[in-house]
């Protein structure tokens, strides 16, 4: 008879399972490090150069000294918005048809191409590499404006360009002069010149800065009103909107070197500003740039809670020329620094400081706080005098991550 089959002794078998879920853990916790490892995933950030401030948005009008310029109909205009002129000066002249200002529009470019030329084979001289840094610095500069959207500095940035392309032109030998060329453009200037002929034009009545009847302020606030208003009598008229300015005119000239910036606003706004002191002023979309300002008048109503602020400005150009109710930034204070993104920022041992990456580790750098806002973090440069900063520019910062510890592998 076959032997009959005997079963497993139930020691054995419990000895046999207990070895096997020993393995299952053991395995799932090397696949559960594994996974950790090699999916473990850190954002980093590069720390850059930054300028941040203290700012305050406020609601005001610009208001100017200055004269309308009579004229109407079909305009070209002669002279760049922000220009300074001289009365007497011609600053546009008027079209008869359409065919004459296409003729003007080619003999300014021609008279900007010619003088181009000359400029470029009467200057030259210098080294090969510092006309390479200045066409290549000249490009970056083109390249920016239109980066920027900054499209009332392309003419002038192109200029530039083609400055330092025809310099190193001449300085390598690849073209003698541009003498051929000027004679002809010179020629085509002469006939277009012949072709307008005598056309009527504006003038400017006096002395200061232009702009256009087409982009200068729609409104004409009176600064005598402006400056006798209570605080809440200007936010009535901030409210309820400004006279309209001449529609027919044909531009604009501002005879002073300054222009003021009336805004209201709450009396605990009002308290961040001491009288007599320096800001900067800045328009987002219109003058992007801060300009030095100067914080002429405080007056506060306590009935009615609010202040008028009155700031004055000394810079004029073509961007501030066009000003009227605007949506202005005041900056109290400015700071220069490095900027880290506040995510990063960890308390640990009660010392504020980022994780950085170095190779495959992570340090732990601790950092003094110059100023922040909702996102970033600005601390100070390399080697500021009484800081205890220890990020360096461009370090790599770990903005997001897990199991952060000082000397840890990555």
């Amino acid at each position: 008879m076959p032997r009959s089959q005997q079963s497993k002794p139930p020691v054995r078998r419990a000895a046999t399972m207990a070895v096997t879920a020993l393995l299952a853990v053991v395995l799932f916790y090397l696949a559960v490090q594994l996974y950790t490892i090699f999916h473990r995933s850190y954002k980093t950030e590069t720390a850059i150069a930054y300028t941040m401030a203290d700012s305050v948005e406020l609601t005001g009008v610009a208001v100017f000294d200055g004269v309308d310029v009579s004229g109407g109909g079909n305009l070209g205009y002669l002279v760049r918005d922000g220009e300074r002129v001289t009365g007497g000066t011609v600053v546009a002249e008027h079209y008869t048809d359409t065919n004459q200002a296409l003729l003007r529009e080619r003999l300014d470019t021609l008279e900007r191409s010619i003088a181009l030329l000359i400029k470029s084979q009467n200057s030259t001289g210098s080294e090969l590499s510092v006309l390479t840094s200045q066409t290549r610095t000249a490009l970056y500069d083109l390249l920016e404006c239109m980066d920027t959207s900054r499209y009332d500095g392309i003419t002038d940035a192109q200029e530039n360009f083609l400055l330092a392309q025809n310099r190193l032109q001449i300085s390598t030998g690849q073209a003698e002069n541009f003498d051929a060329v000027v004679a002809n453009l010179q020629g085509e200037k002469s006939a277009i010149e012949s072709q307008l002929g005598e056309l009527d034009t504006v003038t400017a009545s006096t002395n200061g800065y232009f702009v256009c009847g087409e982009l200068a302020p729609s409104i004409e606030p009176e600064q005598e009103s402006l400056d006798a208003a209570s605080p809440a009598e200007l936010q009535a008229m901030l409210d309820a909107g400004f006279p309209a300015a001449d529609t027919s005119r044909a531009g604009r000239i501002v005879t002073g070197f300054s222009w003021r910036f009336y805004a209201a606003c709450p009396i605990e706004t009002a308290e961040r500003f001491q009288q007599g002191s320096t800001v900067q002023i800045s328009v987002p979309g219109k003058q992007n740039d801060p300009l030095n300002a100067t914080v002429e008048s405080i007056t506060k109503d306590e009935e009615t809670g609010l202040a008028k602020l009155v700031f004055e400005c000394q810079t004029i150009n073509a961007q501030v020329l066009r000003l009227g109710v605007e949506n202005a930034r005041i900056d109290l204070k400015t700071y220069e620094g490095i900027r880290i993104d506040k995510n990063a920022m960890h308390i640990v041992n009660g010392e504020k400081g980022v994780y950085v990456k170095y190779g495959n580790l992570q340090k732990f750098l601790r950092i003094t706080v110059l100023y922040e806002n909702d996102t970033y973090l600005l601390v100070p440069k390399n080697g500021a005098p009484n800081t205890e900063n220890e990020v360096r520019l461009y370090d790599e910062v770990i903005v997001d991550g897990t199991n952060l510890r000082d000397g840890q592998l990555l």
